[in-house]
């Protein structure tokens, strides 16, 4: 993994009893002021502390670790060698085998390790990949595993618990224990596509969940739980300008959309996502003055339109119309149009609705299949 603040990276750090002890004073002190009928004793810590105990015990053996290889010729005449490319992390989503994980992890490997929480060690084969959700569904021969719990990050508020938990730097390689580190949702929403993504037509990183948890390199893969012990997350990148944890991790959301792409990974098919044929970006006054002021306005203004087979050029969009309302969802911004369309199922028959120099308008058109590559404009900051 390249060590700069584009790429992505994964793991975990210890936070010990004392700085847990710290906060919780602290947000004591803060409520204590505001409701002075409020105490709480080192029975509240050790109540608190006991849950995070219990916590851990419960999701840690459903957690994996993953390691890549590549096979090479040896020293010797006929014989070939592992040679690990990748390390990171997984989790169980099938009790016969099944393990989901992202794909930069196993991208490019020829052979495929994973190690069980009891230190098990199995030849994993690939069962399907997803370069855009950067997801990947592993198998390995085995049965009666424990399986993680679903839960649903579209419930998440800013500021809730988050647990990461995973394969930082390795260190469960070999005995399969994973780490697990604490912290909260830092913010919702982040679109990180144009920072984490080598190339934006192909890749895409929107929507993820900010946390404060702790991520190093080999936690790729491995699963963000809530309180309740639920998955939430796909650990997948941090931000950081020196290769490891500064306290900025994101994880792609569970939600349904996520779970339908990794069932259908399982299945062993590939993902189809809806297409448009347009570049989009947010909505902001342009320099220039064909457009009337936009301010107030919510949608994904339209950069360029792709050729004249495409779904948007056959229904009559044009650069700089604004997409306010698809398929009857109120669009927010470029991100959020981004992924409407894509998990809209390929052939819906779409009404789009939009501005063209604030007049509106409406056009019916039908949603097509993404390419694997488009080629977009210098300056286009995001392809639909």
């Amino acid at each position: 993994m390249k060590r700069n603040s584009r790429k992505r990276v994964l793991g975990m750090s210890f936070m010990g009893y004392h700085a847990l002890t710290v906060l919780f004073i602290s947000c004591s002190a803060v409520l204590a002021q505001s409701q002075s009928n409020v105490r709480y004793s080192f029975g509240d810590m050790k109540a608190l502390e006991r849950s995070f105990v219990e916590l851990s015990d419960t999701v840690r053996p459903t957690v994996v670790a993953v390691r890549a290889y590549q096979m090479r010729a040896g020293r010797e005449a006929d014989t070939r060698v592992r040679v690990p490319i990748s390390q990171g992390s997984g989790f169980i989503i099938d009790s016969d085998g099944f393990i989901a994980t992202n794909m930069h992890v196993v991208e490019n490997a020829q052979l495929i390790s994973v190690t069980l929480y009891d230190g098990a060690v199995f030849d994993a084969s690939l069962v399907q990949e997803d370069a855009r959700a950067d997801l990947a569904v592993l198998s390995i021969d085995a049965k009666r595993l424990p399986v993680i719990r679903w839960g649903d990050a579209n419930n998440l508020k800013v500021n809730q618990w988050a647990f990461a938990c995973g394969n930082p730097f390795g260190l469960a390689n070999r005995t399969g224990r994973p780490s697990i580190t604490y912290g909260v949702v830092s913010a919702l929403g982040r679109d990180m596509t144009d920072r984490i993504a080598e190339d934006t037509n192909v890749h895409y990183y929107g929507n993820l969940i900010e946390t404060s948890a702790a991520i190093n390199p080999g936690s790729s893969g491995g699963p963000l739980f809530n309180l309740d012990g639920e998955a939430i997350g796909v650990v997948t990148a941090i931000q950081t300008s020196s290769g490891v944890n500064e306290g900025m991790g994101f994880a792609i959301p569970i939600d349904i959309d996520t779970r339908r792409v990794l069932e259908t990974l399982k299945r062993g098919e590939p993902v189809r996502y809806g297409y448009l044929g347009v570049g989009v970006d947010d909505v902001e006054p342009p320099v220039s003055t064909r457009v009337a002021d936009l301010r107030g306005v919510r949608g994904a203004r339209i950069t360029k339109v792709e050729p004249s087979n495409a779904p948007a050029a056959l229904a009559g969009l044009h650069p700089d119309d604004i997409v306010i309302e698809f398929n009857g969802i109120p669009i927010e911004n470029r991100d959020h149009l981004i992924r409407v369309v894509g998990f809209t199922p390929v052939g819906t028959e779409a009404t789009i609705k939009y501005l063209r120099k604030r007049v509106e308008r409406r056009a019916t058109l039908t949603v097509g299949n993404r390419p694997g590559i488009i080629v977009s404009d210098a300056g286009s900051s995001g392809d639909k």
